[in-house]
């Protein structure tokens, strides 16, 4: 498991880096590597992530700030609030990853990622787990500044200790204007085994679920405004496996 306080050392020294902002006329532009640094703030109906809701089908506020590189490598801080009594009610990403474009066309992302819920009850297995992901993404398939998503995900001890865990996700946007755009996104998901499942999710009738969405966004200036279908087959005794619809309002900086 990699250290924490080397990824918040990591995260906050990129972070302080100078930002670099030469014009576009400069001789050393094509010679100077520059940092971007970028966030955004959200409000949500409910915070709904991979087939369940996490705060009980009440609204959420997140907030996300980044540092990208010219050379690709990122940093990211996610936070939400949560109820899933656990003891915490925050969550806290930190997030590392890689994006080289291939070509104009197609981009590969790698990207770790450090879950943790600070104030956690200690009387509980362990339920910070990391995540390891690879992502290809392919733009201008059937439309121009359409885009083609796959991912796959793998946590070696997902939450609650509860042993690896698989993701394999596909997603697509289509354009429909400048600023509306229609998106869908399925995936499956893979859990160590019955047992892990049931401490998880209520019930040792199967290892797996799948999870869709199906939404729309327009964007307007800095705003974006979202709404989405999502449903999964995680157990549908769990109020919090129910389907839902969210709304989401973002304000990007």
């Amino acid at each position: 498991m990699i250290n924490k306080k080397w990824i918040l050392a990591i995260i906050t020294s990129t972070l302080l880096a100078p930002v670099y902002a030469k014009p576009a006329d400069s001789p050393t532009e094509n010679q100077q590597q520059r940092f971007l640094v970028s966030g955004s703030m959200a409000f949500l109906t409910e915070y709904y992530w991979r087939g369940t809701t996490q705060t009980k089908g009440k609204p959420a506020v997140q907030g996300t700030l980044r540092l990208d590189h010219d050379s690709g490598f990122y940093t990211q801080l996610f936070a939400s609030n949560i109820q899933l009594d656990i003891g915490s009610s925050l969550e806290l990403d930190y997030y590392i990853g890689y994006n080289y474009q291939i070509n104009n066309d197609l981009k590969l992302n790698l990207q770790y990622l450090d879950v943790n819920y600070p104030g956690e009850d200690k009387t509980l297995p362990r339920v910070d787990f990391e995540e390891y992901s690879i992502g290809v993404l392919r733009s201008d398939l059937l439309h121009a500044q359409d885009e083609l998503n796959l991912a796959f995900y793998y946590s070696p001890d997902y939450t609650l200790e509860t042993g690896k865990m698989l993701r394999y996700e596909v997603g697509y946007r289509y354009p429909v204007s400048e600023q509306w755009n229609i998106y869908t996104q399925v995936a499956y998901n893979q859990f160590a085994n019955k047992d892990a499942y049931a401490v998880l999710w209520g019930t040792d009738q199967r290892n797996h679920f799948y999870d869709y969405k199906l939404g729309v966004d327009f964007n307007y200036q800095d705003f974006i405004f979202d709404l989405y279908y999502a449903n999964a087959t995680v157990n549908k005794d769990l109020p919090s496996a129910d389907k839902t619809v969210v709304f989401g309002l973002t304000k990007l900086f």
